[in-house]
């Protein structure tokens, strides 16, 4: 008889998949990038806007928070 399959790991119940974390950062370093090559705030908050739809309620508001991040601690100069 076989076994059902079940996770190596218990599901993660935080506040915040930690997916979901990795997945806002990638944006924040993509956009900043953007930005910081083209200069186009227009293009930049075009695509924030896109992110609470695609990734749920507060998603623009986290992605903004890890530009700044991003750009006060990973970035030279």
């Amino acid at each position: 008889m076989k076994r059902p399959w079940k996770p190596d790991r218990p599901k993660h119940t935080g506040p915040l998949e930690p997916d979901m974390t990795i997945i806002l950062m990638g944006h924040a370093r993509e956009l900043l990038t953007t930005w910081e090559v083209l200069k186009d705030k227009a293009l930049v908050d075009r695509h924030l806007a896109t992110m609470d739809k695609r990734h749920g309620k507060g998603a623009e508001e986290r992605v903004r928070q890890y530009m700044r991040q991003v750009a006060k601690y990973e970035r030279c100069a």
